[in-house]
């Protein structure tokens, strides 16, 4: 590889015009890549809350602990015979 100071002004500013066309190019697919992974994490979140939901939900509606085996320990219900 040639040395910096080798370089005219004229090729220097060259390589400068190139590898600021080379980043702008670069710009357009890190600004897509970047939509998408935030698209992606906001998708992740809700699912992570409508899981967290979803169980605490299911924690409300559970019933308490103890409480189904004294419903299995109890005499089943029948219903009333008419005479």
């Amino acid at each position: 590889m040639e040395e910096q100071k080798d370089l005219t002004p004229e090729e220097i500013q060259e390589r400068k015009e190139k590898l600021l066309s080379y980043y702008e190019e670069q710009v357009k697919f890190l600004t897509a890549q970047l939509e998408y992974e935030t698209l992606v994490t906001d998708i992740e979140e809700q699912r992570a809350k409508r899981v967290q939901i979803q169980a605490a939900i299911a924690g409300y509606f559970a019933p308490e602990p103890g409480e189904e085996e004294e419903e299995e320990i109890s005499a089943p219900r029948t219903l009333k015979k008419s005479k």
